[in-house]
């Protein structure tokens, strides 16, 4: 073969080959459906937006009051619990033996009020009333023998000294027996009021503390403030957890109605009015219409995020929250499933 034709030939074969490729891909691709189907507006004017499904609550972020290690979790996700049911509780050994050291004091201002208010007690007055008269006894039997004793000094039988001394006991005498009246009075008359307030008030701040630590430790047991469903459960027993901000370790919401929040945007906000009646679908069941029914307006236009709720996502434009009630949703209809929302905007002219 002459080696000159190699060459062409090698030419024209590319050619032919690079002419029969462009001829195969320039082929027209045929149309494929969409595994899913979109959603349909049904509506000739229409404003759309996209929304979240949630409970008729919103969704209820449970996080601890205080730090502490989880003993036990009471509850589980679907669980339906009323409000006040104990969802998880915290280590409270230490708060109950405080408790018993206020409860302690309480007894004892208890105690120290009800000796006061019962004084005297009926076994010291006769110890008292004798006190005195031991001391009339002493007092007379002194300024007896002082009597006589003027008499001999008068006499010359004795000396001016043994009248002093006399004289002196005397007087000692009858400042016991003052002193034993006196005591003998107070002690009849009972507590003095204003020792009556003190231990009045010393009682009471038992009883506050006593109170507070009571407070303490049902800070401890974390409750359901509303009645609904436990839609997330992120806590397990042994786990210490903290209070920083965010930290959420239970979701509850009250799911016997669902609501779904629509975000409006701001270049459609002129045409739409409080009200209007609008239909959702579901992402991935274009073929099921949900009627929507209107609740209410957070009329507070805010930066338009993305799903996720990521902080970190948003866009430039904003956004008006809508709320509205699914009215007979699908059974299998989740919280934090997306909807596309259409609103029947034609109704603003009726």
């Amino acid at each position: 073969m002459n080696r000159n034709l190699i060459l062409p030939a090698m030419a024209v074969m590319a050619f032919s080959f690079m002419s029969w490729h462009l001829v195969k891909s320039s082929r027209p691709i045929p149309d494929v459906d969409p595994p899913i189907s979109p959603s349909r507006n049904p509506y000739t004017e229409t404003i759309a937006g996209a929304g979240l499904v949630e409970p008729r609550s919103e969704n209820i972020h449970v996080a601890a009051i205080v730090p502490g290690i989880v003993t036990t979790v009471h509850v589980h996700v679907g669980q339906v619990v009323e409000k006040g049911d104990v969802l998880f509780q915290l280590d409270d050994r230490q708060r109950r033996s405080e408790r018993v050291v206020q409860q302690a004091a309480v007894a004892e201002a208890e105690a120290s009020l009800h000796r006061m208010r019962n004084a005297p007690r009926a076994e010291d007055i006769p110890p008292s009333e004798a006190r005195v008269t031991k001391a009339r006894a002493e007092l007379k039997a002194i300024q007896d023998q002082m009597d006589r004793t003027e008499q001999l000094v008068a006499r010359k039988i004795r000396n001016e000294e043994d009248l002093v001394q006399n004289q002196q006991a005397f007087l000692g005498a009858k400042a016991a027996l003052l002193q034993a009246e006196t005591e003998d009075a107070r002690l009849k008359a009972g507590s003095w009021k204003e020792d009556i307030q003190v231990s009045e008030a010393q009682l009471e701040r038992a009883r506050a503390l006593l109170q507070q630590a009571e407070i303490e430790i049902e800070r401890l047991q974390v409750t359901a403030p509303i009645r609904g469903t436990v839609l997330k459960v992120d806590v397990r027993p042994g786990e210490y957890v903290g209070t920083p901000p965010g930290q959420t370790l239970l979701v509850i919401g009250d799911i016997e109605r669902m609501h779904v929040r629509v975000d409006i945007d701001e270049q459609d906000l002129p045409r739409f009015r409080p009200g209007l009646t609008g239909t959702g679908y579901v992402r991935g069941d274009a073929n099921t219409p949900i009627e929507l029914q209107f609740v209410r307006v957070e009329p507070f236009a805010e930066p338009k995020k993305s799903l996720t709720n990521a902080g970190n996502e948003r866009v430039d434009t904003r956004v008006l929250q809508v709320i509205y009630a699914l009215v007979s949703p699908p059974s299998t209809l989740y919280v934090g499933q997306q909807i596309d929302v259409f609103l029947n905007a034609a109704a603003l002219g009726k």
